[in-house]
């Protein structure tokens, strides 16, 4: 299948991340996946079935960014930027 071919196909969006509508609804229903285990073999963000690349943020992997308000000490540096650039 061609590149301009999987452009038109359509997409879902699932957790804010887009995908081709043929995925399956589960990863252990994908060819890639192995088991428990090992989880896919291509990764996360190799997944076949993306439609787009995920948007990065500065708190991927932060144990602390489900939680509000965030306690890390770089979120602090941008809330007392912005608030020292409010008062000014």
């Amino acid at each position: 299948m061609s590149q301009s071919q999987k452009r038109q196909k359509k997409t879902i969006v699932i957790e804010g991340i887009r995908y081709y509508a043929d995925r399956p609804s589960s990863c252990k229903g994908c060819y890639f996946w192995k088991n428990k285990k090992v989880g896919c073999v291509l990764g996360e963000n190799n997944c076949y079935y993306l439609a787009e690349t995920p948007k990065k943020t500065k708190c991927d992997g932060c144990p602390y960014a489900k939680g509000r308000p965030c306690v890390t000490v770089s979120c602090y540096k941008d809330l007392d930027a912005m608030a020292r650039g409010r008062n000014r």
